[in-house]
């Protein structure tokens, strides 16, 4: 099988796992890029805001004869999911969440809507307008942030004050303090979760994780396997493929979760190495076999990570 990723970056250890099971062809906006070293082929791409990416990603996809494109950058994912017919079209799957989804957990407020309107257990967050009835610490970000960039606490009036003319249209959370995990999630085609895998975040490195570990928690993997269920509304608005889902484990015990990433986490390699075959899974998702969920079976391992590098 034929898989395209988009954005490829850094993102070797996701590419070194799919090539065990398929060729990979590699995108990228810049030649250079370690993943280039590491796919079966690659092509240099316009931005995903020029006019012709699409057309040129189309082309690529035709000429390569791929069955599936995963893309690994968030804001091309509403493009593409608009255009999500076109792939069909020509025999490639699209393996990203349906455009609603999208839409909803792009912009944190409406997730935050979202999770309070589903009974779903989520940090209080608060408006511009909302901040008189708020108590320090705070954590303020960027309402359609990416990641852990332009992510501060804030510990009195004087920072707030700073941060909120810094940051572009921010958004003011509780501070909770606890232990985080990061949830990677797969769902097939139809919106059914198939795996469900809680990452305890150790160490965190330039917002990604660094040191980890999974964790058998059925807590955490019960509630997000309703969470993931709640997003399923019909056949037309369903998660489709990868999720990676955050949530803070308070020292009251209680599961609030922060935000749903419809794509591969940058930690992700670890619960490949615990178990979870995602590219056979999608293998079998896109030729229609059955495939039965296999939540919570994985194993418990420790993830330390290391730079290498690539010489040319």
């Amino acid at each position: 099988m034929k898989v395209l990723f988009t954005a490829i970056g850094r993102r070797v250890q996701l590419i070194k796992h799919f090539k065990e099971y398929h060729r990979i062809i590699g995108v990228d906006i810049e030649e250079l890029v370690p993943a280039k070293y590491f796919v079966d082929a690659f092509y240099k791409v316009p931005k995903w805001n020029e006019e012709d990416y699409l057309d040129v990603l189309l082309s690529i996809c035709e000429k390569e004869r791929v069955d599936m494109i995963i893309p690994l950058f968030e804001k091309e994912f509403i493009s593409l999911c608009e255009n999500r017919k076109k792939f069909n079209e020509i025999g490639t799957a699209l393996i990203l969440s349906d455009k609603k989804i999208i839409e909803t957990f792009n912009d944190k407020w409406k997730s935050y809507k979202f999770f309070m309107s589903n009974n779903i257990d989520t940090p209080m967050t608060y408006s511009k307008q909302e901040l008189k009835d708020c108590n320090f610490p705070l954590i303020i970000k960027p309402t359609d942030g990416a990641g852990s960039k332009n992510v501060f606490k804030i510990k009195d009036e004087k920072e707030l004050n700073f941060f909120i003319d810094y940051i572009e249209n921010p958004i003011i959370q509780e501070f909770v303090e606890g232990t985080e995990y990061t949830i990677d999630v797969l769902c097939d085609l139809d919106g059914n979760v198939i795996s469900i895998v809680p990452r305890q975040r150790i160490e965190v490195r330039a917002g990604e994780v660094s040191k980890g570990r999974t964790v058998k928690d059925m807590a955490i993997i019960e509630r997000t396997l309703e969470l993931c269920n709640k997003l399923k509304i019909d056949e037309n608005i369903k998660p489709i493929g990868p999720l990676t889902i955050q949530c803070i484990v308070d020292l009251k015990g209680n599961i609030k979760f922060i935000e749903v990433n419809p794509r591969f986490g940058g930690g992700v390699p670890l619960s490949f190495e615990a178990g979870v075959a995602y590219a056979e899974l999608l293998r079998k998702m896109v030729k229609g076999e059955e495939i039965l969920p296999i939540i919570g079976e994985f194993k418990e391992l420790t993830m330390l990570r290391y730079d290498e590098a690539v010489y040319i």
